[in-house]
């Protein structure tokens, strides 16, 4: 007998009708979907497609915390006056070093906010290095 996933959304609309909400009630409404043909199939993705899109997600959540880090910096050196201004990713660890230089006390504070925002670039680095470009990812969803 061949397994079929059907939608959610379509399923819930169905069984809304029913005065009894139980799960003995629930299955039967479910049952009577499948025996009339009032079901939509879902399609289930891969296995392998299911890890690209895992690894799509946590390669954007990656780069995402290295942002908030970066803005979180900024917006801590705005308080002591001190501008980052517009600088490229590559170049924003010596600018924030040339700011701080002077200061050790913040320094020591913006120190291990730099050191966790080089790791978190280094990982989605290495992350799109090793499982290719994004285009290429998502061409195979």
């Amino acid at each position: 007998m061949p397994t079929i996933c059907i939608e959610t959304r379509h399923t819930k609309a169905f069984l809304k009708t029913q005065i009894d909400k139980t799960d003995r009630n629930d299955a039967r409404g479910i049952a009577q979907m499948m025996r009339v043909n009032l079901f939509r199939p879902v399609q289930v993705e891969t296995l392998t497609s299911q890890k690209r899109w895992a690894l799509l997600t946590a390669r954007k959540l990656v780069q995402e915390k290295a942002i908030a880090i970066e803005n979180d910096i900024r917006g801590m050196l705005r308080n002591f006056g001190l501008k980052v201004g517009v600088v490229s990713a590559a170049g924003f660890e010596v600018r924030i070093r040339e700011l701080i230089e002077d200061m050790p006390d913040l320094a020591s504070i913006i120190e291990p906010l730099l050191t966790v925002r080089k790791k978190l670039r280094e990982t989605s680095t290495v992350s799109k290095l090793v499982h290719g470009p994004r285009r290429w990812m998502t061409s195979a969803l």
